[in-house]
C-alpha cells in the first residue's frame, strides 16, 4: 500500500491543517466470481481548521467506478477523534471506526463524479488524516480496478478473531481507590493480546451498593476479554451510594475510574485499556443509568437489558433523552413476560441510531441475569459489543445476519439503520 500523499500546502500551512489525497493498494477480488464492473475511488481528506481539543474536515469523494446509487465511506481514525457534528451527510463511529453515509439528496455517484461532505471532531492532539478509506466496500486506490470477464481467485484472510471464543481466567476485585465499585476482569490483563474494551454496568433496581446479583453474567463478560466496572462495593459493604432510583453519573464515574487505572503506577490495568472502545449497559433500572449515561461522548455503544425510559417519563428520565443517543445500541427483552417488554420495544422503535432489537421469549425479566438464559444472553451482549467496538465481522454475522442470532429458536431479531 502506498504511503497518503501529503501535499504542499500541509507543509507550508500547518497551523490551517491537513491536506491528504489518499491512494491505497488496490483492492483483491474475493471468491471465485468474475468481476461485474470497474471499482475505484479516490478521497481528499482536508483538515480546515483546527482548535484546542478539536478540529474542522472536509472529505472528497470522487468516484472512478460505475454508478453508485447510495455511498458509503468508511475509516479509521489513527487517535482519539470523535466526531461530534456532520454536514451533507450523516455518520455513525465506534471507537476509531467511522462509517459516513449519504444524504437524501446527495446518493446518486455518477462514474468520475464527486461528492463532500463535512465535519467537526475532538481530539486530544493534533488530528491525523486516515490511512484509508473504502467506499461501498472497495479500498480507495486513487484509481479503478479494470473491469474484467475473467475469473479470479483468492484467498479470504481470516476473520479476527471473535471475543467471544475467548475464556480466560477472570478476577474480581474492589475499584482501587474507590469503594463504589467492582471491577471484573481477565486475571492476566495481557491476555487477549491487545488493550482491553471497557464496559461500565448499572444493576438491576439500581443496586448501588451490592452486585451479588450480576456477579456470574459480569464473570462471564469479562472472561472474554473485557475489563467490567460495575456500581456496587465488592463485599456489599456501605459506600454512600442510596438505592432505588437511577444515577447514570456514577457509570460515567465508572469510565472516568478507568481512564485514571490507565496511568496509575502499579495498576494491574496500567496501559492495558482502550479507552476509545468503552460501552455502557444495565439490566433494568440500571439500563435506565446505561442509555443516559451513553450520552457521554467517550461511549461507542450501549446495552438496554430488559429495560427502556417509560412513555411518562418515571425515574425523571423521558423517551426524549433516545434523541441523545449517538451510539449503536443493543435492545434485550425476555418477551410478553417480561415486565419491560413494552418500554424495550417502544424504545428500540424511537431510537434513531443503529440498532437491534433481540427479544427471547423465555427469559422473563431476569433470565439473562440470573436463569437459564444467562450464558446465550451474555454471548448475545459479547457478540453485540465486538461487533461494534471491534468491527469484528464474524460477530457482524453472528448479530445481524439471518442465520445468525435470528436463525437460534426462541430469539426473535429486529435491526434498523445498520
Amino acid at each position: 500500500m502506498t504511503a497518503p500523499r501529503i501535499d504542499s500546502r500541509t507543509r507550508r500551512a500547518a497551523a490551517a491543517g491537513i491536506t491528504v489525497s489518499l491512494m491505497a493498494g488496490a483492492a483483491a477480488l474475493i471468491g471465485s466470481q468474475p468481476a461485474s464492473a470497474a471499482a475505484g475511488c479516490r478521497v481528499d481528506y482536508a483538515v480546515g481548521s483546527a482548535w484546542s481539543g478539536g478540529f474542522g474536515a472536509s472529505v472528497v469523494v470522487t468516484n472512478l467506478g460505475d454508478r453508485v446509487n447510495g455511498w458509503r465511506l468508511s475509516w479509521t481514525f489513527p487517535g482519539d477523534e470523535r466526531i461530534t457534528q456532520s454536514w451533507n451527510g450523516t455518520h455513525t463511529q465506534s471507537g476509531a471506526q467511522v462509517t459516513a453515509t449519504n444524504a437524501a439528496w446527495n446518493g446518486d455517484l455518477a462514474t468520475g463524479g464527486t461528492v463532500s461532505f463535512g465535519f467537526n471532531a475532538t481530539s486530544g492532539a493534533n488530528p491525523t488524516a486516515p490511512s484509508a478509506f473504502t467506499l461501498n466496500g472497495v479500498l480507495c486506490t486513487g484509481s479503478a480496478t479494470p473491469t474484467t470477464t475473467t475469473t479470479t481467485t483468492t484467498t479470504t484472510p481470516p476473520q479476527d478473531h471473535p471475543m467471544v471464543d475467548n475464556d480466560f481466567a477472570v478476577t474480581r476485585e474492589g475499584a482501587y481507590g474507590d469503594n463504589r465499585f467492582t471491577v471484573f476482569r481477565p486475571s492476566n490483563p495481557q491476555a487477549l493480546g491487545r488493550p482491553l474494551p471497557v464496559l461500565a454496568f448499572g444493576n438491576g433496581a439500581c443496586a448501588h451498593t451490592n452486585n451479588s446479583e450480576v456477579t456470574r453474567i459480569l464473570t462471564i463478560v469479562a472472561s472474554k476479554g473485557f475489563a467490567v466496572v460495575d456500581i456496587g462495593s465488592a463485599n456489599g459493604a456501605a459506600n454512600g451510594l442510596p438505592s432505588g432510583s437511577p444515577i447514570p453519573s456514577l457509570l460515567t464515574d465508572a469510565i472516568t475510574w478507568a481512564e485514571r487505572e490507565q496511568v496509575r503506577s502499579g495498576s494491574p490495568l496500567s496501559q492495558r485499556l482502550d479507552l476509545t472502545r468503552v460501552a455502557t449497559a444495565g439490566h433494568s433500572c440500571g439500563g435506565l443509568e446505561a442509555l443516559v449515561a451513553a450520552q457521554d461522548r467517550r461511549v461507542s455503544a450501549v446495552v438496554s437489558l430488559d429495560s427502556g425510559f417509560f412513555a411518562d417519563g418515571s425515574f425523571g428520565y423521558p423517551r426524549s433523552e433516545l434523541a441523545k443517543l449517538h451510539t449503536p445500541a443493543l435492545f434485550m427483552d425476555g418477551g410478553s413476560s417480561d415486565i419491560a417488554y413494552a418500554n424495550n420495544q417502544a424504545n428500540y422503535d424511537q431510537a434513531g441510531v443503529p440498532a437491534v432489537l433481540a427479544r427471547h421469549p423465555q427469559a422473563g425479566h431476569v433470565g439473562f441475569i440470573t436463569g437459564n438464559q444467562a450464558t446465550d444472553g451474555m454471548t448475545t451482549v459479547v457478540q453485540f459489543l465486538d461487533m461494534v467496538l471491534n468491527g469484528n465481522q464474524a460477530a457482524r454475522s453472528y448479530v445481524l445476519d439471518p442465520s445468525g442470532l435470528a436463525g437460534r429458536s426462541p430469539w426473535t431479531v429486529a435491526k434498523k439503520n445498520f
